[in-house]
């Protein structure tokens, strides 16, 4: 339980350091959110389900909600096969820069801990889009697509990128809204290893 709390106040402090260094883009910010029109909304939830029908209890210190998605290769992949293992479940989007500017650091979290996946779940584009961008960044680690959205409002997720860890039982510790440096992943992942 220990290692809960202390994710907790990591992932908070983590957080506000992010909440912070957003306010200095504002600008930035609202230029992009206008370049996405309502139409193009991409976490909002599919048409036949309403937000309430689609979202399962979710909150830390208990078991993250499975999902089976596609990947590249047209393979089913569950949350559920990476038991065992730390998860990084990252969600994103080609068009949106502060994802495109995190996933370097992304592709050496995962590169650098054998402990640890980084699943890239890509929300609402086509699997060809995802495909030239994951192959012209040359990233290797798990990416699944979300095509409808369903996942993405799952998890709750309201903007982009987001990122869950979730434990090696498959427990959900924390989320962090937002973009985050290698340095920050790394800080989390050993606030993880040391509450064990």
């Amino acid at each position: 339980m220990k290692k809960y709390y202390l994710l907790l106040i990591l992932v908070l402090a983590v957080s506000i350091t992010i909440v912070g260094c957003s306010s200095e883009t504002n600008k930035e910010n609202a230029q992009v959110q206008d370049e996405v029109s309502k139409e193009e909304n991409i976490v909002s939830p599919p048409e036949e389900t309403s937000v309430e029908d689609s979202v399962p209890e979710i909150a830390s210190g208990k078991l993250a909600p499975n999902f089976t998605l596609k990947n590249l290769k047209g393979e089913e992949v569950s949350l559920e096969d990476y038991r065992g293992k730390l998860v990084l479940v990252n969600f994103w989007a080609t068009w949106c820069k502060y994802c495109d500017m995190e996933m370097p650091d992304l592709q050496r979290l995962d590169e650098e801990n054998e402990d640890l996946v980084v699943l890239a779940v890509n929300v609402q584009e086509d699997k060809e889009t995802v495909e030239a961008y994951i192959e012209k960044g040359g990233y290797e680690f798990e990416v699944v697509l979300d095509e409808e959205g369903e996942i993405a409002t799952m998890y709750l997720v309201y903007g982009l990128p987001n990122s869950y860890f979730i434990d090696e039982e498959g427990i959900l510790l924390g989320r962090v809204p937002g973009a985050m440096t290698y340095d920050q992943m790394v800080q989390v992942l050993d606030s993880i290893r040391e509450g064990e």
